[in-house]
């Protein structure tokens, strides 16, 4: 038997060692026993440790082998029990990480993490005593693990290794061994699912990069492939990209991963250092796993059981034709992300949708730096989703909808099909808003489906978001039939328009009517609400056993008993159980109530677990009960015996109501598990048709977008853009949607609209005073162009603009201080990038270029700029600047550059009515603006009237 044990780990490990399968998490060394004699022990002992375990366990275990040996935490570890045993193996294992392991109903930490991590989740620190010594631990309730995780993880940034406690099937209940535990996941940012089935609003992307070999051993070639995978383990969602190195922070920036794995060879680089490639610097603002690539002898096939087409013929196939078409770096870097999720989720059955692949060339690139300056997600002050783009613009009603939004404003399409596809359906919905209300009231009632079939997955979910479920799918359905009927009375360009969009809203209408009429949904939200009362609620001790309660005394079913043949047999066995315990309880009342003269009689269950009957009477009356037991007369063929007595009461004992009560519990636990059986099997159900879910949950989140824009439209009287391949950029009477809409929450005065032309690759360079609003026309033309191809409307009176295929920025200035940059380094390193990466479609908005420095050099940077971007980049490009008149003197005296016919100046300025009294007029007109006002800008910022006079004495 041992021999069998130890051959099997040998050769478990030995796959392991050869990279054939992974390491089993969860090993319990401390619980292996080898019976054999002393010195044949000590070699088998020793080669067990050499063959069977990973190698940090094999160099913990040699050392445990050897007497005298003192772990770091101070305790003779060959004294420890084997739990803390346990636990110690785990924490050597996983080096760096917070190892919290299940004991009872508690998650505990031990030895140096309960002193180092106990107070950061502001837990009481306490020891306990074994014959080892005192051990530091400290812990929480089981079902505190979420709010914990959330601080470790997302606040921290640590990762946590979580072992569960199992109990032993084939054990008997006293045995001391009776439970066991193992490694049931590894949480990091990328595979946190706690926190993630709360949030419903963002995506929680892990990102795998895979580059080529020994590149870094290279000068950087921008044009280098980049393999990249990303996935969300919450939604299913999976997707893999080719990029070129110059594009891939502006994928990072796109996708916002919540991790990054990088192959673990290529921590010695220090890439995120930018020495290698400067742009790689913006990856010190994620979160960074270094991780050891799979075995090259495992095959992407072997992670086939990760995908939710994995069982079906037709599905596998279309998988296996889809993996064909991905590039080699795409194949390495999915392979990578499954073997990571797998190894760090080992207990939970994947349920990932067909790996998507997304074009370079079908996306617009905005880099990191453009989506901070445009505010698209958080503000740069204070770095909140509050008067950002996405808060200002966001009309949607569902969470698969609002993640959509957040991926299109990320990344804007450049698929002029498809842009002008969403601006007809737009179209559509902002003329016939009746429709669209009745549209957007339906979608407010549809839950978070994709999210829901992960949780079935992962054998979590309740049976309330089953009938959460099944009720979105019938909403999907009755949309469909609505759109449809509406549609009928318009001509046929709409029909088809309607029939595109709804061709997929179809489902099994029979399993969802099963799911609907079977669930009582009045039940489990009740169930729902007391289980989080007693969540909230803090444990307290059980008074001497005196607590009872009544047998299942909710008898209200959480399945219809009809739903299937046993179920209804058992509701029927249950329910004559049920007669005869109102028999028996009639019997007793006879017995104590008309007999022996007691005021009632109740059988009950008590919370220990015992059927006991409650008897309520005055004293006389009790006396004479005691005495007719003490007499041992059987009543009901068997006596009574006191648990429990006080002056008016006695607890008795019966074999009638025990065995009656216990065959009563029985039948319970039956319909419970029946019950259980058909919620797992219509989980399965749904869980088959994974990929008709996603469809349908694709949909409707495209239909919540669009008629989000629709209302949006109206809201904020936006018209509808002409969008083409052309190379214009022509935006009338344009407005700053987000500045717009702070204005009208302040009740000030209204926005200044302007004008931008821009045809062939053509520049304008913008002066004017501080605060006349230069930045903000910069900003607002390069948001009409994202809010243009995500196909929205857009905020002026009309817009024809060329696809744009990236956005670029260079507005504010900041030091860099944890790159040890100056703010002119920063200034100079994004303009680079500019310079670098901008073609003939792409759109610069660059503001006060050379401001950093002195004023002739300054002049010099601004004009190398311009002519840069005219002669090199062909781009068109708005360029806010003071040095006006000096570039205007320039471009004028060089006869050989192209800025003569591509450069337009244009200005604002400040209207004075008086000494004292001025306004800014941010009116763009022709011209260049020779004063930049700063003194009136100080003034009105509250400078002194003395330092006030002396600059204008020196001006003058």
């Amino acid at each position: 038997m041992i021999r069998s044990i130890n051959s099997s780990l040998s050769r478990s490990f030995f796959r392991y060692n050869h990279g054939l399968v992974a390491p089993s998490p969860g090993l319990e060394v401390s619980k292996l026993t080898i019976v054999m004699d002393s010195k044949k022990a000590k070699a088998n002992k020793e080669a067990f440790i050499e063959t069977s375990l990973p190698p940090l366990l094999t160099t913990r275990a040699k050392r445990s082998s050897k007497k005298g040996t003192e772990p770091a935490s101070g305790q003779n570890e060959t004294n420890l029990p084997p739990s803390l045993q346990y636990v110690r193996d785990l924490m050597d294992h996983y080096k760096g990480h917070v190892v919290l392991t299940q004991m009872g109903s508690f998650y505990e930490l031990y030895f140096e993490q309960a002193s180092v991590y106990g107070p950061q989740l502001n837990l009481s620190l306490t020891n306990r005593n074994y014959f080892c010594g005192k051990v530091p631990f400290a812990g929480f309730p089981v079902h505190q693990l979420s709010r914990h995780l959330k601080i470790l993880v997302n606040n921290y940034g640590y990762s946590v290794t979580i072992a569960e406690q199992f109990k032993r099937d084939t054990v008997a209940n006293n045995d001391v061994n009776k439970f066991y535990r193992r490694v049931t996941r590894i949480v990091t940012p990328g595979t946190f699912i706690d926190e993630a089935f709360e949030n419903l609003q963002e995506n929680t992307y892990l990102l795998s990069i895979e580059f080529s070999d020994n590149c870094f051993n290279k000068i950087a070639d921008s044009n280098l492939k980049v393999g990249l995978c990303w996935c969300d383990v919450t939604t299913g969602e999976i997707f893999v990209q080719q990029v070129l190195l110059k594009d891939l922070i502006s994928s990072i920036t796109r996708i916002q991963p919540k991790e990054i794995l990088l192959n673990d060879e290529l921590a010695a680089y220090r890439i995120e250092s930018g020495e290698w490639y400067p742009e790689l610097v913006e990856l010190k603002k994620y979160f960074i796993k270094y991780q050891k690539l799979p075995s090259r002898h495992r095959t992407i096939a072997s992670f086939y059981n990760l995908f939710s087409a994995a069982d079906a013929g037709d599905d596998r196939k279309q998988l296996e034709i889809q993996l064909r078409e991905f590039s080699q770096k795409e194949l390495a870097a999915l392979r990578n992300t499954l073997m990571y999720v797998s190894e760090h989720m080992p207990s939970f059955s994947m349920n990932f949708q067909l790996p998507q692949r997304q074009l370079t060339g079908s996306i617009m690139q905005i880099d990191s730096r453009t989506v901070a300056a445009l505010e698209l997600h958080k503000t740069v002050r204070d770095n909140r989703q509050k008067g950002t783009l996405l808060s200002t613009i966001r009309r949607t009603v569902t969470p698969a909808g609002t993640r959509l939004l957040t991926q299109w404003l990320s990344g804007p399409s450049l698929d002029l099909k498809e842009i002008k596809a969403r601006q007809d359906i737009v179209a559509f919905f902002k003329t016939k808003f009746g429709i669209t209300k009745s549209i957007i009231s339906m979608l407010r009632n549809v839950q978070d489906l994709p999210r829901i079939l992960q949780k079935f997955s992962f054998g979590r979910g309740d049976a309330l978001e089953l009938i959460q479920l099944a009720q979105s799918l019938q909403i999907a359905i009755d949309l469909r039939t609505f759109l449809e009927e509406e549609s009928l009375s318009y001509k046929k360009k709409i029909r088809d328009l309607v029939s595109s969009l709804t061709r997929g809203l179809k489902f099994d209408r029979t399993l969802i009517k099963e799911v609907i009429d079977n669930l009582n949904e009045a039940k489990l939200v009740e169930s729902l609400k007391e289980s989080e009362r007693e969540n909230d609620e803090e444990t307290g001790e059980e008074t001497n056993g005196s607590g009872s309660q009544d047998a299942l005394s909710n008898d209200t079913p959480i399945v219809n008993s009809a739903c299937t043949p046993r179920l209804q047999q058992l509701h029927i066995d249950y329910q004559k159980l049920k007669e005869a315990r109102g028999d028996l309880e009639l019997e007793f009342f006879e017995f104590f109530v008309d007999g022996q003269g007691a005021k009632s009689v109740t059988l009950k269950q008590k919370q220990s677990g015992e059927y006991a009957l409650h008897v309520l009477g005055s004293a006389g009356n009790l006396k004479k009960i005691n005495e007719f037991i003490k007499s041992g007369q059987s009543f009901h063929g068997s006596s009574f015996h006191i648990i429990q007595q006080s002056s008016q009461t006695r607890w008795l004992s019966h074999e009638a109501w025990s065995d009656l009560g216990y065959r009563i519990e029985l039948a319970a636990l039956k319909i419970k598990d029946e019950e259980n059986r058909i919620i797992n099997d219509f989980k399965n159900e749904f869980l088959k048709r994974s990929n008709e879910v996603r469809v349908i949950s694709d949909l409707l989140g495209y239909l919540d977008v669009l008629s989000s824009f629709a209302v949006l439209a109206k809201e904020k009287n936006l018209v509808c853009p002409r969008v083409d391949q052309s190379d214009k950029l022509e935006i009338i009477d344009g407005r700053h949607i987000m500045v717009e809409d702070g204005l009208a929450a302040k009740c000030l005065e209204n926005f200044i609209e302007n004008d931008c032309l821009l045809n062939g690759g053509k520049l304008w360079i913008i002066t004017g005073p501080n605060m006349g609003g230069k930045s903000t026309f910069l900003r607002q033309n390069a948001i009409i162009v994202l809010l243009a191809q995500m196909g929205s409307f857009v905020p002026c009176s009309k817009a024809h603009i060329g696809l744009v295929d990236k956005v670029f920025s260079r507005v504010g200035s900041a030091d860099d201080l944890y790159n040890e940059m100056s703010t002119f380094m920063v200034e100079m390193i994004e303009t680079s990038f500019i310079l670098h990466g901008a073609t003939r479609r792409s759109l610069a908005i660059l503001d006060e270029i050379g401001r950093g420095t002195s004023g002739r050099e300054g002049v010099s940077i601004a004009y190398a700029t311009l002519q840069h971007l005219a002669q090199e980049n062909g781009c068109r490009s708005l360029f806010a600047t003071h040095f006006g008149a000096e570039l205007s003197k320039i471009i004028s005296s060089d006869e050989n550059s192209l800025l003569k016919e591509k450069a337009s100046f244009m200005k604002s300025s400040i209207v004075e009515l008086s000494e004292d009294d001025f306004f800014y007029d941010y009116k763009l007109r022709p011209g260049i603006c020779n004063k930049s006002d700063a003194i009136k800008v100080a003034k009105t910022a509250g400078f002194p009237e003395k330092a006030l006079n002396t600059a204008q004495a020196l001006l003058s």
